[in-house]
């Protein structure tokens, strides 16, 4: 997507209807367009001119190929816009990158889903390892809900450097180009997300949650 197309947001390109996103940012991305201002819109064009490069690359580390890559690069600046005045100043980067690892993520998963369900037609009439018990799909389910709203209760910095490194599995060199930051800096929220997220865990696992 190039400065033209960014421009182009503005006019509220829709998002693929195959393309899921966070649940989160779905309104983002189906709601129309905000009518921004000039200082709205200039604010915008220079997140996008300054960040752009930095949220396609992460995007491309997460696992995506070029035209995913893309196409999820598009959908995160549409949440930035839609979410603009709710960013905080000097935080951008931080923001941009957050929402690229969850579309990211999920453009993975319907890649994934895809292509299972692809094998599972070609394997028609081979042999098919048994399926998944109830429980142990109850099982996966409340396991994804627990990690997702740990990851929801820790502050935006920390829960995105926690995602890059445990899930994109990015090292913290990876981490510090991605975020703009010192590599120095990356270690040190690494090193407090999980201190965060273990914390919040154990205390999750005392009450008998599960």
């Amino acid at each position: 997507m190039n400065a033209e197309e960014a421009g182009a947001l503005e006019g509220g390109p829709r998002a693929r209807d195959d393309a899921p996103v966070d649940d989160d940012d779905a309104h983002d991305l189906t709601a129309p367009p905000p009518a921004l201002d000039a200082a709205q819109y200039a604010r915008f064009r220079a997140m996008f001119d300054a960040h752009y490069d930095a949220v396609y690359r992460l995007a491309r580390r997460s696992g995506l190929d070029v035209a995913a890559a893309e196409d999820g690069a598009q959908q995160v600046f549409l949440v930035a816009m839609r979410r603009l005045d709710a960013i905080e100043l000097g935080k951008e980067r931080s923001f941009l990158c957050g929402t690229a690892v969850r579309v990211a993520a999920r453009l993975r998963s319907q890649r994934a889903g895809r292509a299972e369900r692809e094998r599972s037609v070609e394997g028609e009439h081979g042999r098919r390892s048994s399926p998944p018990s109830p429980d142990e799909l109850l099982d996966q389910k409340r396991r994804r809900e627990l990690l997702d709203e740990l990851l929801a209760e820790l502050e935006e910095d920390l829960r995105v450097v926690l995602v890059l490194a445990e899930i994109d599995g990015l090292g913290k060199r990876e981490i510090a180009e991605a975020l703009g930051i010192p590599e120095g800096t990356a270690a040190s929220r690494l090193r407090r997300a999980r201190e965060d997220f273990a914390t919040r865990l154990k205390r999750r696992l005392a009450r008998g949650e599960p």
